[in-house]
């Protein structure tokens, strides 16, 4: 649907009392700032309220620019929800469906997902496409996105946000991954995150939500990681770890480098990852979106069972 329910010009107040100013939101968005000034404008005048005002060189927004921010997300959800409503009146089953999602996902969980889906669905398609954490909420709210899947983290919006719908995906165990011949590659016994703390680590590259991860992992065992490398995938941190330059985590369902050895971790701070899945509030309601999340799920839990057993490993 490219017709417009909301005011768009909402959004852009949005962005600009998120990132704290009208330039700041005009290199963000990509766009002009001065044309996000008139558009602003131009809302102001049809409200018959003034959203910004100068205060010194800089622009802020005013007591009823802050109260619209405030209620904007009610507003965002009752336009999805009146857009879900319109193709259930027409033809739920077809249609397309926005999944993005991290690297890893896409192919454990994602593209398992569609070959399923495609015998199930023939009239109706997704579209994917790799993202990281960061992006999540800007591909949603753009629309360039239905359903992003994302770790839980700081960049995953809270269960009661007022704008985006969040559904646990799945629950997935993190091991620590060593070199062969490495202390813990042959331990019987337990292992514990915090007797990897002196050891070099391999990080994902920075920017990355991997990245961020691990040092959340080992922050709550008490050490902060050496980070000795960094790499771009889980496939290169593997094989950075079978060259023995370092230790890493790597997440349960992620396939590992034949040179390293996969160690399950144990007690209070052995690490998980909780995936979830991220939806425009309102959304959720279209029969597609939720046929979508069903598989996933499924998809999710049988890969995640399927690793377990080729790695020799109980849940």
């Amino acid at each position: 649907m490219k017709a417009q329910l909301i005011d768009p010009a909402i959004g852009l107040l949005e962005a600009v009392s998120e990132y704290g100013g009208v330039n700041a939101a005009a290199d963000v968005l990509g766009r002009n700032a001065s044309g996000i000034s008139r558009q602003i404008q131009r809302l102001a005048d049809d409200l018959g309220v003034p959203l910004l005002r100068r205060r010194g060189r800089a622009v802020e927004l005013t007591g009823a620019a802050r109260a619209l921010v405030r209620e904007a997300p009610h507003l965002h959800a009752a336009d999805e929800r009146v857009r879900a409503a319109l193709v259930e009146a027409t033809d739920p089953q077809a249609g397309e469906i926005r999944v993005a999602a991290h690297v890893l996902a896409i192919s454990s969980i994602v593209v398992p997902a569609l070959r399923r889906w495609t015998q199930q669905r023939p009239a109706a398609s997704w579209n994917i496409r790799e993202s990281e954490p960061f992006n999540a909420q800007r591909l949603l709210t753009s629309r360039a996105a239905d359903l992003v899947i994302m770790p839980a983290g700081s960049h995953a919006p809270a269960s009661d946000h007022p704008r985006f719908s969040v559904h646990r995906l799945v629950v997935e165990p993190v091991d620590i991954i060593v070199p062969r011949g490495h202390p813990l590659a042959t331990r019987e016994d337990e292992v514990t995150l915090q007797e990897a703390a002196d050891d070099p680590w391999i990080f994902g590259s920075v920017g990355q939500g991997s990245r961020q991860e691990i040092l959340e992992h080992c922050s709550k065992a008490g050490f902060t990681p050496a980070e000795r490398h960094h790499a771009q995938d889980w496939t290169s941190v593997s094989t950075l770890v079978a060259a023995g330059l370092g230790v890493s985590l790597l997440p349960r369902m992620a396939p590992i480098h034949p040179g390293v050895v996969r160690v399950t971790l144990s007690g209070p701070t052995a690490p998980v990852r909780s995936l979830l899945m991220v939806l425009r509030r309102g959304n959720e309601r279209r029969t597609l979106l939720r046929e979508t999340m069903e598989i996933l799920e499924s998809t999710a839990v049988q890969a995640l069972t399927t690793q377990q057993t080729l790695a020799g490993m109980s849940s």
